[in-house]
């Protein structure tokens, strides 16, 4: 079977390509003896463009814009020789170290050192700046803090809802620290499933690689139930990673739950504020995580208490109207029964001497049935007697009118076919019809010209009449 595939095998924050630093090599033809302005200053630039520097220092004279701002970094040691360096920072840095830029606060800055052509003047392109010293600290704290509460940042409505159920987790911590050994001690053996990414959580890279962990699990394990963010307690400088703006942006953008853990009880850090929940220690992120687990369980076990109990006092409560129904049922018949039997007795017999009365009716009618049939007997067979004698006499009758009827039926067809047509016509003689099918018995009725039919004994003759005459 193949090995399933750990989601967090492609993680590596430091696979980064390296910046080319391949110079081009000027032929020997082409040099020149001297420089311009420009040339010399791009030159020096090119040089000075190499030399990333840190440099620790106070601010002063702040010129801050809508997008870009100018400040002097002055020397910060009493002891030292006063000195200053002048300091641009632009758009692609200036807001997010914006709320940095105040009077007195002591910071390194990170950048670029250079001179700017049009005035000939040195500076230093700042894309970084951090604070230094426990109070820079705390006064860096102080305003982003304002700036991020502000934006929305800390707002409670929000805030994403941690899972009342949470079974898979992203840690970022650091993998040496003790933070992760007390996490997963006190996190308890109920079968969390736990993807750890490790982490920087000081130093140069910590913001860097806190941030990386926090999208990494939004990009890749977005199935996630939260997000875990946990260190041990220390100083605000070894804290400073998690009061960065950049990692309190990416706590604000994750799509996934994030619960931190930093510090010790009394420290409070910016990704506190911004997190959806936010606990003192790892040890109470842990805690917090198997309480909510132990709590569903034993949520579950009371539950199922709770439903046996009412089962079984439902089944008591049952039981117990069944046999009271069933004592009720039996009492009212035997109350019925008591009540009734007395009129059950009386209608009884009320009912058996009716059922009597109706006996001897009975066999009265039956008595006078049989009388009377027999007397209906006698009157039939004296009426089929009747009926006999009248049949004879109605027979005779209809055989004398029938030979009368057939002596007058005779004579009537001896006269029929004496007056026939058919018999005259078989004697020479015939019927002349006119055009409009009439018979013609006088001349008059027909005209010259007119079409006629003649009836003959046997055919038919069709004519036009050439003339007539009256007699």
């Amino acid at each position: 079977m193949e090995k399933e595939k750990n989601p967090l095998d492609d993680w590596n924050l430091f696979n980064q390509p390296e910046e080319s630093t391949e110079t081009h090599q000027v032929p020997e033809s082409e040099k020149k003896e001297y420089l311009s302005v420009t040339e010399f200053l791009d030159t020096i630039n090119l040089e000075l463009g190499k030399m990333q520097c840190r440099v620790l220092g106070e601010i002063s004279d702040i010129n801050a814009r809508d997008r870009y701002g100018f400040f002097v970094l002055k020397e910060s040691d009493p002891d030292a020789e006063s000195a200053v360096v002048e300091c641009f920072i632009g758009w692609r840095s200036f807001d997010a170290y914006r709320h940095l830029l105040q009077d007195g606060m002591q910071v390194i800055i990170t950048g670029f050192p250079g001179i700017y052509k049009k005035s000939g003047r040195f500076r230093i392109d700042v894309f970084k700046i951090e604070p230094f010293g426990e109070g820079a600290l705390k006064q860096a704290f102080e305003a982003l803090k304002k700036k991020l509460e502000e934006k929305g940042y800390f707002a409670t409505e929000r805030k994403k809802p941690v899972p009342e159920i949470i079974q898979k987790i992203g840690l970022i911590t650091s993998p040496a620290g003790a933070a992760i050994k007390d996490f997963m001690r006190n996190l308890g053996q109920y079968g969390f499933q736990v993807y750890h990414l490790g982490v920087f959580v000081e130093g140069d890279y910590a913001v860097d690689s806190i941030i990386s962990a926090i999208r990494y699990f939004n990009r890749n394990m977005p199935y996630l139930d939260v997000i875990v963010l946990i260190r041990g307690g220390g100083s605000l400088e070894s804290l400073k990673a998690f009061n960065d703006e950049n990692v309190a942006n990416a706590i604000f953008d994750s799509r996934i739950p994030v619960i931190t853990g930093i510090g010790h009880e009394r420290d409070v850090t910016i990704a506190d504020l911004v997190a959806d929940k936010s606990l003192s220690t790892p040890t109470a992120v842990a805690a917090f995580i198997r309480n909510q687990r132990e709590q569903l369980i034993q949520n579950i076990d009371n539950f199922k208490e709770q439903i046996i109990s009412d089962v079984g006092d439902f089944l008591v409560d049952l039981k117990d109207a069944v046999e009271f129904l069933k004592a009720d049922i039996f009492s009212g018949f035997e109350n019925i029964i008591q009540r009734y039997s007395f009129s059950v007795r009386h209608h009884a017999e009320k009912m058996h001497s009716c059922l009597k009365t109706v006996f001897d009716s009975y066999r009265l009618i039956e008595r006078k049935f049989i009388n009377q049939f027999s007397m209906w007997q006698i009157t039939i067979k004296n009426m089929e007697n009747s009926l006999s004698v009248l049949i004879h006499r109605t027979i005779n009758g209809f055989e004398s009118n029938i030979h009368r009827l057939e002596n007058f039926i005779e004579l009537a067809q001896a006269k029929i076919v004496s007056s026939n047509p058919e018999s005259i016509l078989s004697k020479g003689y015939s019927i002349v019809y006119d055009s409009e099918n009439r018979v013609v018995k006088k001349s008059h009725q027909v005209k010259r010209g007119e079409k006629i039919r003649i009836k003959l004994h046997e055919g038919k003759i069709f004519s036009t009449v050439d003339d007539t005459q009256d007699s």
